[in-house]
């Protein structure tokens, strides 16, 4: 995927120890991910979420303000972790493992065929006597510049 014209280069480091300089820093945002309406469907038949509000395209067109159906949250959660690789990669990152989401916030509505991209910030950087923590916060926004969702997430690095 291209960088967006004018944005930083995505931050990349040999070890999980050698992202504490950027620790505070925003990262280049992600870019942009759409998801359809048949992934909707697809993850809505994978996890049981069977609420209408996701799958019922003619039911969402009548009932709902927007008159389109809602992403999943979970799906929305599902995205960060391959959006983030967009933005920030640990070459010897094959030993991390996520460890904690924390402070996840649905704060606006995401519909099919709606972009969203990912705003992440490192927020600890700490090594620990058989990892190294990372912590970061993770945001998805719309093209509108609304956030759509809001959480942090810890990362362990076993280096």
């Amino acid at each position: 995927m291209s960088e967006p014209s004018g944005s930083s280069p995505i931050l990349r480091v040999a070890r999980a120890a050698d992202l504490a300089p950027s620790v505070g820093v925003d990262l280049r945002p992600s870019g942009w991910r759409t998801v359809t309406q048949d992934e909707v469907d697809r993850f809505v038949a994978l996890t049981g979420d069977a609420n209408w509000i996701h799958t019922d395209v003619a039911r969402a067109a009548r009932d709902l303000d927007g008159g389109r159906t809602v992403v999943p949250g979970q799906l929305l959660l599902a995205l960060v972790p391959a959006l983030l690789q967009e933005v920030c990669v640990v070459a010897s990152g094959a030993g991390s493992h996520e460890a904690g989401l924390r402070a996840v916030r649905f704060r606006h509505a995401v519909h099919p065929g709606d972009a969203v991209r990912l705003r992440a910030r490192l927020t600890l950087v700490a090594r620990r006597p058989r990892f190294v923590q990372v912590d970061a916060s993770c945001d998805l926004e719309l093209e509108s510049g609304q956030r759509a969702l809001t959480s942090r997430r810890t990362d362990v690095f076993f280096e």
